[in-house]
């Protein structure tokens, strides 16, 4: 600038102070374009979960017969023979015919080993398997359904567990705690975040968890303990934000 030479001016303001004003509104409108979300992505998404732990009222077991035999026809007698009196002696204790489902059927003929330049193997027998499924309303009892079947024959058991037989009630109580939390999370949010908490946009739930306590035959050999099961339910929940 040249002193006591007139300037240029656009306006009413210098072409400099006219620069500084224009740069600066560009600033101004790229942070409120920034600050400010599209329509519709405005909100707080936050996940909540919900637990309830209850006792099991269902024991699950597995029972069954495998034999071997040269022949078809006795491996088959033998099975048959063996899975009446296990299932009339676990029947004896309780356990309703619609609680006994049948899983495994199998009849697996045995090879013999086959010899350098053998074409093929020679069968020399048959394995024929019969398991079924049994389960016991009264969860204190299983340990006396399973002493029971092997007594009476039964040289499989595995598949040992606790369940819940409906566990709707469970879930519906873990889904409404699973809202709560959300609820209280998203204030949480809010509140750092210095905004207005708004209702509540959409909820999604993943499937609930519906745990099953294992065990091993070892723990068989004395009292049963079920213990407890927990039901979880998670859901991711998106609140607006209040202006």
């Amino acid at each position: 600038m040249t002193p006591g030479r007139p300037q240029p001016t656009v306006g009413g303001m210098s072409i400099l102070q006219a620069h500084v004003a224009l740069v600066v509104g560009l600033l101004l409108a790229g942070c409120a374009s920034l600050g400010t979300p599209p329509a519709g992505e405005r909100g707080i998404v936050v996940t909540g979960t919900g637990r309830v732990a209850l006792r099991p009222d269902t024991g699950v077991i597995d029972v069954g017969v495998e034999a071997r035999a040269a022949r078809l026809a006795d491996a088959t007698a033998e099975v048959d023979r063996k899975m009446r009196d296990v299932l009339a002696a676990v029947k004896a204790l309780g356990v309703r015919a619609a609680d006994v489902r049948t899983t495994v059927y199998a009849i697996d003929p045995i090879a013999e080993q086959r010899q350098a330049g053998d074409a093929s193997a020679r069968i020399v027998g048959y394995r024929v398997s019969n398991v079924v499924q049994v389960r016991a309303r009264d969860v204190e009892g299983l340990g006396k359904i399973v002493d029971a079947a092997v007594t009476a024959g039964a040289n499989v058991v595995r598949n040992i567990h606790f369940a819940i037989d409906d566990p709707s009630r469970a879930e519906a109580e873990a889904r409404a705690l699973a809202i709560q939390d959300a609820a209280a999370r998203a204030r949480q949010v809010a509140a750092a975040a210095g905004v207005k908490l708004g209702r509540l946009l959409s909820a999604t739930e993943s499937s609930p968890v519906r745990p099953t306590a294992r065990m091993t035959m070892a723990t068989l050999a004395g009292p049963v303990e079920p213990g407890q099961l927990e039901v979880t339910v998670t859901l991711e929940a998106r609140y607006a934000i209040d202006p």
